[in-house]
């Protein structure tokens, strides 16, 4: 027998777009009793408190990953506020913040990223920008390299040998 809780239709609540953060969208909660394995699509916003392992996706939407919520999964969404556990890569159009108990585990790719005090975050951070701004060259700021080590500061020589 399965130790896996199956999700009950009281687990998974829709409130009125009147209570939600986002004006104009329809929040839906997926408690902490919930949990499930597959493919999670939605629009508006979304409250994750339970446990979940598949893919997340919402071209419009907010997710928003409770204290509680165990999430190893892609997430493709507008944008997302973590508070939990997540494994897996994430990519916002919009923003994604991690706030200070969250703990996240994969590559962030996105226009914004937060990473709060206290939170722990493994993993490489993208931007989603495209390359708008060229990439800056440094090499030209550390001449002491390139001159094999001499510098010329005041007026002064100095050369540093490699033992």
């Amino acid at each position: 027998m399965s130790d896996t809780k199956k999700t009950n239709l009281t687990d998974v609540f829709r409130s009125p777009a009147t209570n939600t953060r986002i004006a104009g969208l329809e929040t839906t909660l997926i408690t902490a009793a919930a949990e499930f394995k597959g493919s999670l699509a939605f629009s508006g916003e979304l409250r994750l408190d339970g446990r979940i392992e598949g893919n997340i996706q919402a071209e419009d939407g907010q997710l928003t990953i409770g204290e509680e919520a165990v999430v190893k999964a892609e997430i493709s969404v507008k944008d997302v506020i973590i508070y939990g556990k997540v494994q897996g890569d994430i990519t916002a159009q919009g923003r994604i913040e991690i706030k200070g108990k969250a703990q996240v585990y994969g590559d962030l790719h996105a226009n914004r990223v937060m990473i709060e005090d206290g939170a722990v975050f493994v993993g490489n951070s993208k931007t989603l920008s495209g390359g708008s701004e060229p990439k800056p060259e440094f090499s030209q700021i550390f001449t002491r390299l390139s001159n094999g080590g001499a510098s010329r500061s005041n007026g002064h020589s100095s050369k540093v040998e490699a033992e």
